[in-house]
């Protein structure tokens, strides 16, 4: 395959991509580029170290616009360049990842046009999803019934795929991830230092942790309502991020006059292992998730995971009752039963840190990430 060209066209290069993107680069016998349509979205705090992009990409010049609408954020990336990077490249096989840009419709356009094979990565879920139906539904198919292939990250995004019309044989099963590995190892260098122990008893003896963005489809608002609700000074709430909801969340910290909740603003991902290394459990009380990535960091640091039902992560990360579990954040009382209950559990808990972070380790890796396209791309070839 060293004359093939594959493209992956994306709207930026986040952190977490790069180990995926680096590993395709090196691993696949073709030409590899990743055109991205923009640097950086309005919503993302984070720094981009391009020093460790090991991959060949360009970043498409444009006009870029954010809006909240509702419970949803969305972006939008204009560019008169995407045809000239297409035409440009040539590639023999072009990935998106999605179908929510006009970008990726000119790349659809692209490959039926000059007869190249086109492979849709989809995250997105039944539960997640906007409009299935009507004008928006019937839109979606056309693209999504004249794919060759597809990459699912998720059994939850599969069941997506096939609602649209995507036949069963040509999804291909990924799973979402991150760098694993870097969460394990830099979590045990934490753990292990001297003065872990003295840090770890300035919080409660039952720590929470929360990272993610304080947008209302976060939920974040549930978990203090359940600790108001429990009223237990032994339970403690680290909360890492930052966004619009920040000042609502602190307005109603103050008036219930709750206590161990901690909110440590966003960090980047070179900090993000102290407070995994801190933590006990991990939750994520999303109302609305395509996945959840930070249930992936959690589970390599050996955290126990309490992940949303609405999240695309839960159903194929958690093994209720060893690693996590599933739950309903709108349920105040069921979920305060169960923090309760992992509180009770949590010296078994910490015991199995070390058998969840290499479990994780091994059945989430970029390696299975990059297998599952690098099995698309030769399906489609055979097409």
């Amino acid at each position: 395959m060293k004359n093939l060209k594959v493209m992956i066209i994306t709207n930026m290069i986040s952190p977490y991509r790069i180990p995926l993107f680096n590993a395709i680069s090196e691993i696949g016998d073709f030409g590899f580029r990743v055109v991205a349509l923009a640097e950086k979205e309005k919503n993302r705090e984070w720094r981009i170290n391009k020093d460790k992009i090991k991959f060949d990409y360009q970043i498409l010049p444009g006009w870029h616009l954010f809006f909240r609408v509702k419970k949803r954020e969305i972006p939008i990336h204009l560019s008169r360049k995407v045809f000239k990077a297409l035409l440009g490249y040539k590639p023999d096989v072009v990935i998106t990842s999605g179908y929510d840009s006009i970008a990726y419709w000119q790349a659809f356009l692209y490959c039926k046009i000059f007869k190249k094979k086109f492979i849709l990565w989809n995250g997105t879920t039944l539960l997640s999803a906007g409009s299935i139906k009507g004008i928006r539904g019937k839109i979606k198919r056309i693209l999504v019934r004249g794919a060759d292939g597809f990459i699912a990250y998720g059994t939850k995004a599969k069941e997506y795929l096939e609602y649209l019309g995507a036949k069963p044989e040509k999804i291909l099963i990924s799973t979402n991830t991150v760098d694993m590995e870097y969460f394990q190892n830099k979590v045990f260098e934490y753990r292990n230092n001297e003065s872990f122990v003295r840090e770890r008893a300035r919080y409660p003896r039952y720590l929470l942790l929360y990272v993610g963005q304080l947008i209302k489809r976060k939920g974040v608002i549930q978990v203090l309502k359940v600790l108001d609700y429990l009223q237990d000074p032994e339970i403690g709430l680290l909360i890492v991020g930052s966004g619009p909801q920040e000042e609502e969340l602190k307005e109603f910290f103050k008036e219930k006059n709750l206590s161990n909740v901690f909110f440590e603003e966003f960090q980047q991902q070179d900090m993000l292992s102290k407070y995994y290394a801190l933590s006990d459990i991990f939750i994520l009380p999303s109302l609305e998730e395509v996945w959840g990535l930070v249930v992936n960091e959690a589970l390599s640091s050996g955290l126990y995971v309490l992940s949303s039902k609405y999240a695309g992560a839960s159903y194929d990360l958690i093994r209720e009752e060893w690693n996590g579990e599933i739950f309903g954040p709108n349920n105040i009382k069921e979920f305060a039963t169960l923090i309760k209950q992992t509180k009770e559990q949590i010296e078994d808990t910490r015991k199995r840190r070390k058998a969840i972070s290499q479990h994780a380790c091994r059945e989430f890796s970029i390696e299975r990430s990059e297998k599952a396209f690098l099995e698309a791309i030769e399906a489609v070839l055979q097409i």
